[in-house]
């Protein structure tokens, strides 16, 4: 019996979230192979970050370092190689619907600059984002109609789609919450409290609304508090502005760290900020909800349909770091009163997990 043949493309995921997607999707489709016929090709920036079975990896180490490479591979190159692969499926997992040649193509979406308006702030601290907001928003819509669904992760992104694309064939598709098998053991201070925002430094993520709201803690609070905020001075010029501002107590700026250790920070954080102005799901929210740990999140759509139904959550206007500065005190002070969320959408459309999204490109 002839195997179906899958591409899963994501060679630009290598860092973060992304990055993340990417590898979730792998380990899944790693395990979902077994005892079927299907052949897996997937196209990585570096596949020596990968050991899942029944994979067959194809490295494109150079798609990161241009974008005229990642335009290359995209709209001339992949065509050529469909042809020569002879895909019945095809998933690209970063955004764009290549030139391909495939029974079947697919798109995953889940970058949120197209919905987001740059600031001269944007501009200058990572032009890329202002040329995304811009650029990204045509270039994602080459090819966009050829793609047999799109699959996208919340319902306020769908209504998007649907509103400024007209398309009927937009599926809903949550992360699924992978846990990881280890975490690294870390190391913290006991006699404090201890708030964590793991993210990447991008203007959007908002890391100066943390900084503006610790300089307005009383010093009987900022005594009693660390602040794990994961950015470094040579990350960019964005990380580099935040930290001459703000390198003051508490703020404690632990730089990149691994997988393994953002996990051993959940479990022994007190508390996760997450101030960003624009996800298209925000993986930490439901990485802390897991652990079943307080959540203090920008107010807005991403964040309320990210954390679902929960009790520990309060919401602050993300321009208002008044604002969450008194939810911080009330935190410390354990006379916070959480909002809580209800979030409810009809799931007709939705695909709950990887499997099946595997088992809708297979059967449609």
């Amino acid at each position: 019996m002839k195997k179906d043949i899958i591409v899963i493309s994501g060679i630009n995921m290598v860092e973060g979230g992304i990055f993340t997607i990417l590898d979730n999707c792998l380990q899944k489709i790693s395990d979902y192979s077994k005892n079927k016929e299907i052949k897996v090709i997937a196209l990585v920036n570096d596949k020596s970050k990968f050991n899942y079975p029944n994979i067959e990896y194809i490295d494109f180490s150079k798609s990161k370092k241009y974008w005229i490479n990642r335009l290359y591979y995209e709209y001339f190159y992949f065509k050529k190689l469909s042809k020569k692969i002879k895909p019945d499926i095809w998933l690209s997992l970063h955004d764009v619907s290549p030139n391909v040649v495939a029974k079947k193509r697919f798109l995953y979406f889940h970058h949120p600059t197209i919905f987001y308006k740059s600031t001269l702030k944007d501009w200058i601290f990572d032009y890329k984002i202002g040329v995304f907001s811009i650029f990204y928003n045509y270039l994602f819509q080459i090819n966009l109609s050829k793609n047999k669904a799109v699959f996208v992760q919340q319902n306020w992104i769908k209504k998007e789609f649907e509103n400024l694309y007209h398309l009927k064939n937009v599926l809903v598709t949550k992360p699924e919450n992978i846990q990881e098998k280890d975490s690294e053991e870390i190391n913290l201070d006991t006699a404090k409290i201890h708030f964590f925002y793991p993210s990447f430094p991008r203007s959007f993520k908002n890391f100066e609304l943390i900084g503006k709201a610790a300089k307005l803690l009383p010093n009987s609070i900022k005594n009693k508090i660390e602040v794990h905020l994961t950015i470094s001075k040579n990350d960019n010029n964005y990380s580099k502005y935040i930290i001459k501002k703000y390198n003051f107590k508490p703020l404690n700026f632990i730089g990149k760290i691994s997988r393994a250790e953002v996990f051993g920070y959940y479990k022994k954080m007190d508390c996760l900020l997450f101030p960003s102005k624009l996800e298209t799901w925000g993986l930490p929210i439901t990485e802390a909800k897991g652990f079943v740990k307080p959540v203090l999140l920008a107010n807005l759509p991403y964040a309320k349909e990210t954390i679902g139904n929960y009790d520990k959550v309060s919401f602050f206007d993300i321009e208002n770091p008044k604002e969450l500065a008194q939810l911080m005190t009330d935190f410390v002070n354990k006379t916070i009163q959480y909002q809580e969320n209800k979030f409810t959408f009809d799931e007709s459309d939705q695909l709950k997990d990887w499997n099946s999204i595997f088992d809708f490109m297979l059967k449609n």
